[in-house]
């Protein structure tokens, strides 16, 4: 007889690993901030980026050692929750990965719009995110430019959640 899929389980650790995921691109986003504010130039609205200016030398080697630590921070915490997937349900085949990695991605994508995008960088706007010269331009406010990356977002999220679920069954089959 198959074994059920324990999803209440599932999911609560693919929420938890999705909130790992989003602490630790919280972390480089205010570190990275930290060392070169425009460091993420290119993720403002048009109108802004039109009047910062392009990104700085210094901007642009933190933007690539930020999205070094960012890829390897995500691809080393959907490891060890694959792993961890294959312990937590045994039988778990290429569809439960895949919506195990989904809701993990998605948590972060989730975090990102509402606690990054909207709550900090839209309501907040501390001077760390603000970009000089651009402090009083409506577009700062922008809610719509944000959901249109979470859009954006979900269909990243998704072609990476496969690209997990396909090296989860690849290894399994291996194993």
């Amino acid at each position: 007889m198959e074994q059920a899929t324990p999803w209440a389980a599932l999911t609560g650790w693919a929420l938890t690993y999705g909130l790992a995921v989003s602490a630790l691109f919280t972390a480089v986003l205010f570190g990275g901030a930290l060392a070169a504010r425009d460091f993420m130039v290119q993720d403002y609205p048009p109108a802004i980026r039109d009047r910062y200016g392009p990104k700085s030398p210094r901007g642009q080697r933190v933007a690539r050692l930020s999205g070094l630590i960012v890829a390897i921070g995500v691809v080393a915490i959907l490891a060890i929750a694959l792993t961890h997937l294959a312990r937590l349900a045994p039988g778990a085949g290429v569809l439960v990965a895949f919506v195990y990695a989904w809701i993990i991605l998605q948590t972060f994508n989730l975090f990102d719009l509402i606690v990054l995008d909207w709550l900090v960088v839209v309501t907040w706007r501390p001077a760390l995110v603000v970009l000089p010269g651009t402090e009083n331009m409506p577009d700062c406010r922008d809610l719509g430019f944000h959901l249109r990356g979470f859009a954006k977002g979900i269909i990243v999220c998704s072609v990476g959640a496969a690209i997990a679920a396909g090296l989860f069954a690849v290894l399994r089959a291996l194993s």
